[in-house]
């Protein structure tokens, strides 16, 4: 893979989980009966990865906990991280 299909995948990356945020922030906030199934789907996420961790090596499932807790934060919002982390 070479130098730029780096910066295209960081790209697609990147504005993917913008997206992903933003989407289900508003949708809580506007929505707050969807909050719990939002909440939820994080949880959901996890557990997938956590069943998913035995097929990548242990840099990768440690890396895969990371985004999915870093985007949990972003969204549902938390006292450690802040709101722009992603």
């Amino acid at each position: 893979m070479d130098e730029k299909e780096i910066d295209t995948l960081t790209a697609n990356m990147v504005a993917t989980q913008a997206v992903i945020v933003r989407v289900l922030g508003r949708l809580m906030r506007e929505h707050p009966t969807m909050a719990a199934a939002i909440r939820h789907g994080f949880d959901d996420a996890a557990s997938h990865a956590e069943s998913a961790a035995i097929q990548f090596p242990a840099d990768h499932s440690v890396k895969i906990f990371g985004v999915i807790e870093e985007l949990r934060a972003a969204t549902l919002g938390s006292p450690n991280k802040p709101k722009q982390s992603i």
